[in-house]
C-alpha cells in the first residue's frame, strides 16, 4: 500500500525552519519531557496540549527522522540538522521522503493537474494523487498539501499568488537528481524501454560506464522478462527511441547492419544522472505508453479530437474519454480489449475496477459513430460481461442510442445480475465542457433507476408448497 507520511502540526507555517524542532530533540534527548516542553514553548505558545505531546513526535517518527526509545535523531534526521541552511534542510528532506516513502507522487500529481490546467486545491491533489495510487488520505487530511508547502519551501515549486505551483526544474534536478520534465519523460516510457533502460544502468554502474554491448543488455532482458520484448524487432522499438530521446548513446562504431543485437552502446549523460531509483520499471502500468503521454489533455482538446475529421485523432478522442470517464468515476483500469487503432478508430473496448464498499468490475464501450447504437451493440456487450464475469456494462457514444437498445437494456437489467450505464452524446459534450459533476450526476440518477428496474428481483427464494 502506498500512503505519504503524516504532517500533523508540521506544515512550514508552524514549524518554519525544520531543523528547529531537530536542534531541540538532539538538545535535551533523552529527556522527553523536556523535549515536549520546549516544543510546546517554541511552537505552540506554551499552549500545553497534544500538539507538542503527540503530534510531533507522530510526524517525526513517520518521517523516519526520529527514533522514540530512546527519544534521538535518525541518521536522516541528522543530516538535516546538519543543512547550512534552512532552504537545504527542507531540500534534504524533500529528498528523503521522495527516496523512501513515495514523495514524488505530489510531483507527479501537480504535473498532471498543471497540465490539463486544473486548478489545484486540497481535494484535487488528493483525488490526483488516489488516481496514480496513494492510499489513506482521508476527507480530512492536510498531509499532501503540506508535502508540497514543505517542497515549496525547498524551492521545487514557485508559486506566485493563487496560481498553481510550477516546478523550478534547475532547483528540483539539483536537489532530487531528478526535474519533473525527466520524471514525466521516463515514467511515459514503454515497460520494455523502461526495463531496457534499468538493465543498461546497473551494468554500467557495475563496469564504470562506458560503451557495453548491445547483445549483453538485450540478453539479460530476454532471459528475465522475455514476454516483453518483441525479439526480432529490439533494435526499432527499444533502442532506436531511446537514442532519439537522448536516453543511450550509439557509438559511432555501432552498426545495425550485422543484427538486432550488434554493436556497442552506451548510456547517456541524461540516465546516468538520475538517481537509480528513479529507472525502477512500473511493472503494474497498464495504460498504453502513448495514452499515458496524453492522459493529462485538457477537456477542450479531447472534444476537438472527438470531432476531427481524422480518423486516427477520433481514436485518440475516444480512448482518452473513456480513461478521464474511468478515472473521474474513481475507478482503476485494467485491461484494454479493443484498442481504437484495432477498430478501424471507431470504437475502444476496455475493462475497469472499482472498490468502494465492494468490488466492481466494469466494462466500458466507447463508440464514435455517425448514427444511432443499435440493439446488437449493447446485447454484443451483455455476452462479453458474462464471460468476464463484469457486473456493469458501460456503453458510451458521440451519437445516441436507439430505442430499441435503450429498452433492451432496461430488459437485462431487470432480468439478470448486470447493470447498464447509457452515456449519450448530449452528455458526454457537457461533461467535456463542464467537468467531472456532470458525469457524476449522470451516474448516480442511473444508480437510482437500476434500483426501480431491479426491484422486481425476488430478494428470497420462493417457499416450497
Amino acid at each position: 500500500m502506498r500512503r505519504l507520511p503524516s504532517f500533523n502540526d508540521f506544515s512550514p507555517g508552524i514549524i518554519g525552519d525544520v531543523r528547529e524542532p531537530l536542534r531541540i530533540l538532539d538538545a535535551l534527548a533523552p529527556d522527553i519531557q523536556a523535549i515536549i516542553a520546549e516544543w510546546d514553548r517554541v511552537f505552540f505558545k506554551s499552549a500545553g496540549n497534544k500538539r507538542a505531546s503527540t503530534n510531533i513526535p507522530a510526524t517525526l517518527t513517520s518521517l523516519g527522522l526520529m527514533t522514540r526509545t530512546p527519544p534521538s535523531l535518525t541518521e536522516a534526521g541528522q543530516a538535516i540538522l546538519a543543512a547550512p541552511s534552512a532552504v537545504t534542510a527542507a531540500q534534504i528532506m524533500t529528498r528523503h521522503i521522495v527516496d523512501t516513502r513515495n514523495g514524488i507522487a505530489i510531483i507527479d500529481a501537480v504535473r498532471s493537474l498543471n497540465t490539463r490546467g486544473e486548478k489545484l486545491s486540497k481535494d484535487s491533489l488528493k483525488r490526483e494523487l488516489e488516481i496514480i495510487g496513494i492510499e489513506g488520505l482521508s476527507n480530512a487530511t492536510t498531509d499532501h498539501t503540506t508535502l508540497l508547502n514543505w517542497m515549496i519551501e525547498a524551492g521545487l515549486f514557485e508559486r506566485n499568488g493563487n496560481a498553481n505551483p510550477q516546478p523550478d526544474e534547475a532547483v528540483m534536478k539539483a536537489a532530487l537528481g531528478i526535474s519533473a520534465s525527466e520524471r514525466a519523460s521516463f515514467a511515459d516510457l514503454p515497460l520494455s524501454q523502461q526495463i531496457f533502460l534499468q538493465v543498461l544502468r546497473r551494468v554500467a554502474e557495475s563496469s564504470g560506464g562506458g560503451e557495453i554491448a548491445a547483445k549483453q543488455i538485450i540478453d539479460e532482458c530476454l532471459r528475465d522478462h522475455r514476454a516483453r520484448f518483441d525479439e526480432d524487432q529490439i533494435r526499432a522499438k527499444v533502442i532506436k527511441p531511446l537514442a532519439e530521446a537522448g536516453w543511450i548513446e550509439l557509438p559511432a562504431t555501432a552498426s545495425s547492419g550485422r543484427g538486432g543485437k550488434s554493436g556497442p552502446i552506451a548510456p547517456s549523460a541524461k540516465l546516468l544522472g538520475i538517481p537509480i531509483e528513479a529507472v525502477l520499471p512500473d511493472f503494474d502500468q497498464v495504460i498504453p505508453s502513448d495514452l499515458r503521454a496524453k492522459i493529462d489533455l485538457p477537456a477542450a482538446e479531447v472534444k476537438r479530437l472527438l470531432a476531427s475529421d481524422q480518423t486516427y485523432e477520433r481514436g485518440l478522442g475516444l480512448e482518452l474519454l473513456a480513461l478521464k470517464m474511468i478515472l473521474d468515476i474513481g475507478l482503476e483500469p485494467r485491461a484494454f480489449r479493443l484498442r481504437s487503432r484495432d477498430t478501424a478508430y471507431a470504437e475502444v473496448d476496455l475493462t475497469a475496477e472499482g472498490k468502494n464498499l465492494l468490488f466492481s468490475r466494469w466494462n466500458f464501450q466507447c463508440k464514435c459513430v455517425g448514427g444511432r447504437v443499435s440493439l446488437g451493440d449493447v446485447a454484443k456487450e451483455v455476452g462479453l460481461a458474462i464471460y468476464s464475469k463484469a457486473h456493469v456494462v458501460a456503453v458510451v457514444t458521440t451519437s445516441d442510442f436507439s430505442s430499441e437498445a435503450v429498452a433492451y437494456a432496461r430488459e437485462i437489467t431487470q432480468a439478470t445480475h448486470l447493470q447498464f450505464l447509457l452515456v449519450n452524446g448530449a452528455i458526454v459534450r457537457n461533461y467535456l465542457d463542464k467537468g467531472a459533476s456532470v458525469l457524476l450526476d449522470h451516474v448516480a440518477a442511473n444508480a437510482v433507476s437500476v434500483m426501480a428496474q431491479k426491484r422486481s428481483q425476488p430478494i428470497t427464494a420462493e417457499s416450497e408448497a
